[in-house]
């Protein structure tokens, strides 16, 4: 398998993903600010240009991060990324969904509110790009309230997309929750991550 990442980018969660899953894959490295996606050979394998996207040894391609975590987490039942409990199960795509819906309603329009609005808004737009960041980190915060993880006992990819919200804001400058900086610490402590956090800038 070939899981095809961006650093620092989205695509975090589903390295993570990967790495809690405990399969074997290579991880290749697009480079999305040097124009890399955009390029014949990666829209060959991806011709929506972005990361992640996820080979599969017979040529099946999947992108999307919750997809990839689905696909992960049912390649490696064992692993309880994705819980075989129906409940927690639908939890657990509540959680990536929400999540990723966040990433265009708030994050992208904080980092870059110029594609959202004539230059004169930009100000207002990065304003109430914030906002929403902060909203989505309160509601995770009241969702973790007094738990480790966030369905369960153990960590799942409702874990992986939670933190990649915590890691974002931190690149806004907006302080998550005690919580969420609790429950990321509790994340970048587990050892199978050890090697992914190193490969993409971070420590515990």
């Amino acid at each position: 398998m070939i899981l095809y990442v961006s650093t620092r980018s989205s695509s975090m969660a589903a390295r993570f993903g990967l790495a809690l899953s405990g399969l074997r894959a290579e991880v290749r490295e697009i480079g999305l600010r040097k124009g890399e996606g955009r390029k014949p050979a990666y829209l060959a394998v991806n011709p929506k240009g972005q990361v992640p996207a996820l080979v599969l040894d017979d040529g099946t391609v999947v992108t999307e991060t919750p997809a990839i975590l689905l696909a992960l987490g049912e390649m490696a039942p064992e692993s309880g990324l994705i819980p075989q409990e129906r409940v927690a199960r639908w939890r657990v795509a509540e959680f990536m969904a929400w999540c990723c819906w966040q990433i265009p309603r708030g994050f992208q329009p904080g980092f870059a509110p110029h594609r959202f609005g004539p230059a004169p808004a930009e100000g207002e737009i990065q304003r109430m790009a914030l906002i929403r960041v902060e909203e989505a980190l309160a509601y995770l915060d009241t969702q973790l309230e007094g738990r480790d993880w966030a369905v369960g006992q153990a960590p799942t990819a409702a874990d992986c997309t939670i933190v990649l919200l915590t890691i974002f804001a931190g690149f806004l400058g907006v302080a998550p929750p005690d919580s969420l900086m609790a429950h990321r610490r509790r994340l970048f402590a587990l050892p199978a991550l050890a090697a992914t956090l190193e490969a993409e800038g971070f420590s515990a």
